[in-house]
């Protein structure tokens, strides 16, 4: 098809050209289907013409579509050709993971939402093993508040289910507004079900109107490394999209694996201490984006009948000393909570019991991120904490309430390596 629009030998300098040239040629295609007239494009050094208008008849053969006759369905085979071409999903956690949520669909009984804090630190499989569940973990990203909402609102729908642990990593509920990040929305939005209305509101949400041209061309905001094209070709020609072909979502050169189920167990141990990503507004510890999405989430899970918990995974000792106020947005959690029946906050970075959780520097991956053996030591302790509370018992005296009381009496052996980094800075 490419060939018929653009003359012989365009497709096979398409396959060839550099990444200057890619670029170009995706935003050219993309003005020219939005408003049709006569442009070059320049592939593997040699120029080539898009039409001033579309063809009347265009025959597309092969993965992209039947003989074409009209422009809606010529319009909609080039989409198909560009996504084919241009746009690796085959290498993609969040792909992997909604595939795999939707062929669940009927059997997710709890649920686990939030950023990749989420989807690093809690394995379904350890926790059904512990708990009779049948668990998902739909964290993706740097999942905003809203993409939780909406993930949500997308498995309800299709799941009968009972509880829902939203991971609250403080950056994201500090956030101003979901276009801030739109590749957080894109991850998602971009394998949802098309069908489904919960994909074209996020899309919405983030982005207005403007966000549908990505949906129609995700070239537009990824393009695949013209180097591995060929390859990722044959892989959506072959196995690329097959349930349990984790082969493409595995890492072994920077240690990460796709596990199954949402969870990505990584390796690996931090390199660059533990610097803060973000300093609390003791004023303002979440943003008015953060609250309006966390009530639509507690809202809806009411609404539903569905049992509702905040947590937030363990981060190291050193990283709670170099964030300032973290105090304020722990409070401003317990507030909220206090104001909704029921509602529980869990924060392990409190966790009292550093002997029994006995998380260390080498548990971590990086200044904030469990590693995969932090994360099966997490789960454990998330397990024993649940199994607790389902049996009638309080689990408050579980966490501390300050952060000053944990760094305190029981912090991990990072915040040594904070204390002293921080003596060097001055």
């Amino acid at each position: 098809m490419l060939n018929a629009l653009l003359g012989d030998g365009a497709a096979a300098a398409l396959q060839t050209a550099n990444w200057e040239e890619w670029s170009d040629f995706v935003e050219t295609l993309s003005a020219w289907m939005a408003e049709p007239k006569a442009a070059t494009v320049t592939l593997s050094g040699a120029d080539y013409t898009l039409p001033d208008a579309r063809p009347g008849s265009l025959t597309a053969t092969g993965v992209f579509a039947a003989p074409l006759d009209r422009a809606s369905g010529y319009t909609a085979a080039l989409l198909a050709a560009a996504d084919f071409l241009l746009v690796d999903d085959v290498h993609s956690y969040s792909r992997v993971m909604l595939q795999e949520l939707y062929a669940d669909a009927g059997n997710i009984d709890t649920l686990f939402l939030g950023s990749s804090h989420c989807y690093r630190s809690v394995d379904p499989a350890q926790v059904d093993a512990a708990l009779g569940t049948h668990s998902f973990n739909a964290g993706s990203s740097q999942q905003l508040p809203d993409g939780s909402y909406y993930i949500l609102k997308e498995a309800a729908a299709q799941n009968p289910l009972k509880t829902v642990y939203l991971e609250m990593f403080y950056t994201g509920y500090n956030e101003s507004a979901s276009a801030n990040i739109p590749l957080a929305c894109y991850l998602l939005a971009d394998h949802m079900d098309w069908r489904s209305p919960n994909r074209y509101a996020y899309l919405s949400e983030m982005g207005g109107l403007a966000a549908y041209a990505d949906l129609l061309l995700p070239a537009r905001h990824g393009i695949a490394s013209p180097s591995s094209m060929p390859a990722l070709w044959k892989a959506k020609l072959t196995d690329g999209y097959t349930p349990d072909s984790y082969g493409y979502v595995t890492y072994p050169d920077s240690g990460e694996a796709y596990r199954g189920r949402g969870f990505v167990y990584t390796t690996g141990i931090p390199q660059d201490g533990f610097a803060t990503l973000l300093n609390v507004d003791a004023d303002t510890p979440l943003s008015d984006f953060g609250w309006e999405y966390l009530n639509k989430i507690t809202d809806f899970c009411a609404e539903n009948g569905i049992r509702l918990v905040l947590f937030t995974a363990p981060l190291p000792s050193g990283y709670l000393y170099n964030t300032e106020n973290y105090q304020s947005y722990v409070d401003a959690l317990q507030n909220f909570c206090a104001a909704h029946d029921g509602l529980e906050y869990w924060d392990f970075s409190l966790y009292k019991l550093q002997s029994e959780i006995n998380l260390k520097i080498e548990d971590f991956s990086d200044a904030h991120h469990l590693n995969g053996a932090g994360a099966e030591k997490f789960t454990a302790i998330l397990c024993k904490t649940i199994q607790r509370r389902a049996a009638g018992e309080s689990v408050d005296d579980l966490f501390y309430q300050t952060v000053e009381e944990k760094l305190t009496l029981t912090p991990d052996d990072s915040v040594l390596m904070a204390y002293y980094a921080k003596l060097q800075d001055e």
